[in-house]
């Protein structure tokens, strides 16, 4: 009896299997490895998960490693030899999980493609580089201001390095692009739109310089530039954060309730760089009262990652006004909001910025981006995990701007705090069949805010900028700003604000 019930499992799977093949566009006679039904968080859709064997570097020797993928079926599949191959940001996220957030990026691309999402080498079910980092309530005691940071980072990369015990210089985005393509070839598909958003940006431009004639069109939301260096990002945040403050001076309710926002930040941040705060405080998910040891460079990377999400961005003023009074229950829930360290693979993470990051940092960069608090923090870090990580660096030649005349799509926001305009104008300066758009409004993402997924299903269909209509991306997407704990005031927009 359960020799039988095994065997109509079997079979009934294989229906199904069958079944959803057919259904996502993918056939038998054009795919090149096994596919099954799976689910993921977020999607009721079922997908079609399977991977591919690659080789883990070019040595003889080497090991093969396994890269997962999952296809996400067109909704009515009119183009079945096409498919819009996306590609996840951090560096160190895997695509597969946040699946959810490309269906929705990609709501009218997928009307008619398939949407393939890849675990990048080193990310989710491909061989997953990742270190302990810790509970919330042990990174919210902890006092990054009581050891010395260079020691302490030391000792935290070392162990990681133990705990992974591998090379980090087979996980770059060099050595990535070519999993890209295997999965393309397994899967038999002829032409890929590819949609990359922050280092997914990254990945993408060096897929499209690789193999440029697997590739139909590219749109890059929150642009990378092949060219720029990471530490770059300080003064995008200190920007971004500076854009706050100018808001808030220019709306009379914000501006009533907090005037004095700017200098509040600074006195708070002297404060807790002298001596950190100790309180307690309810655990964001749980309601547990729990210690948190407050540090400036705590507040630093609430306040930065608040700046990624309008909803959050929001909040800030009452944020900064409320820690100023000695409440600390708004920051806490944003230090609850950035513990995302557990979705980013940080051994992936070290690989692209050891390899390609630190090796390009110039006396020039050190200087001029060390200015920033962040860029000089990260300066400092890079340059103390990256001799102990000691990645292989990458060519010379992977700095260079990609060369091409496929149709590009660049989108970016004005509020981003990570990757602002400049570097996709950066990015495009060899672009000779491109379009550059800015949502004045959005931050960091612009798809996943504003009207720009519709847009790029139309230049997906199209290939061409001159019809899309783009006029929704000046739409004004800034949430109201929170007077005090229970709600918001209205966002007044001044004149000139997205000119």
């Amino acid at each position: 009896m359960n020799l039988f019930g095994n065997q109509l499992v079997k079979l009934l799977s294989t229906s199904l299997t069958s079944l959803a093949i057919a259904y996502s566009g993918i056939s038998y006679a054009q795919q090149n490895t096994a596919l099954e039904a799976c689910y993921v968080e977020g999607l009721e859709d079922r997908l079609m998960c399977g991977s591919v064997s690659q080789p883990l570097s070019k040595k003889p020797s080497a090991n093969n490693i396994d890269i997962h993928f999952a296809v996400i079926p067109a909704i009515k599949n009119m183009h079945p030899k096409e498919a819009v191959l996306a590609f996840a940001g951090g560096p160190g996220q895997s695509a597969i999980e946040v699946a959810a957030i490309f269906a929705r990026n990609l709501k009218y691309a997928r009307e008619s493609r398939d949407i393939i999402l890849v675990d990048q080498r080193g990310t989710g079910k491909s061989q997953l580089l990742q270190c302990d980092s810790g509970t919330i309530e042990e990174q919210f005691k902890f006092n990054d201001q009581a050891l010395s940071f260079v020691a302490f980072t030391k000792e935290e990369t070392g162990t990681c390095k133990e705990q992974l015990g591998i090379d980090l210089s087979y996980f770059t985005t060099v050595a990535a692009a070519s999993d890209f393509e295997a999965v393309r070839l397994a899967l038999g598909y002829e032409k890929l739109h590819l949609y990359g958003a922050s280092y997914g940006t990254r990945i993408a431009q060096e897929y499209l310089r690789q193999y440029p004639s697997s590739v139909a069109s590219a749109t890059l939301d929150g642009v990378v530039p092949m060219q720029q260096s990471l530490v770059a990002i300080g003064d995008a945040i200190d920007n971004a954060l500076n854009e706050v403050f100018l808001d808030c001076m220019a709306e009379q309710a914000c501006l009533s309730q907090y005037p004095s926002l700017a200098d509040d930040y600074q006195k708070l941040l002297e404060e807790l760089r002298k001596t950190p705060i100790t309180v307690t405080i309810r655990h964001p998910r749980t309601f547990k009262e729990i210690p948190l040891v407050l540090t400036e460079s705590k507040l630093r990377g609430a306040v930065r990652m608040a700046l990624y999400g309008h909803t959050t961005r929001s909040l800030i003023p009452l944020v900064i006004d409320s820690a100023v009074k000695g409440n600390y229950s708004p920051l806490a829930g944003l230090l609850g909001n950035e513990q995302t360290l557990g979705s980013i693979a940080m051994g992936m993470h070290s690989a692209i910025t050891c390899g390609e990051d630190w090796p390009n940092l110039t006396e020039a960069d050190r200087k001029q981006f060390g200015q920033s608090y962040f860029g000089k923090m990260m300066i400092e870090s890079l340059d103390t995990v990256c001799p102990i990580w000691d990645v292989e660096p990458v060519e010379h030649d992977f700095y260079k701007p990609v060369k091409t005349d496929i149709p590009v799509l660049l989108l970016s926001g004005g509020l981003d705090p990570a990757t602002p305009p400049s570097w996709a104008d950066l990015a495009m300066v060899s672009f000779s069949n491109a379009k550059h758009l800015v949502s004045p409004s959005a931050t960091h993402g612009v798809a996943a805010q504003t009207c720009a997924n519709k847009v790029i299903g139309q230049f997906i269909d199209s290939l061409t900028f001159s019809d899309l209509d783009t006029d929704c991306l000046d739409k004004d997407n800034l949430k109201q700003y929170f007077m005090n704990i229970n709600g918001p005031v209205a966002h007044q927009e001044t004149e000139q604000k997205n000119d």
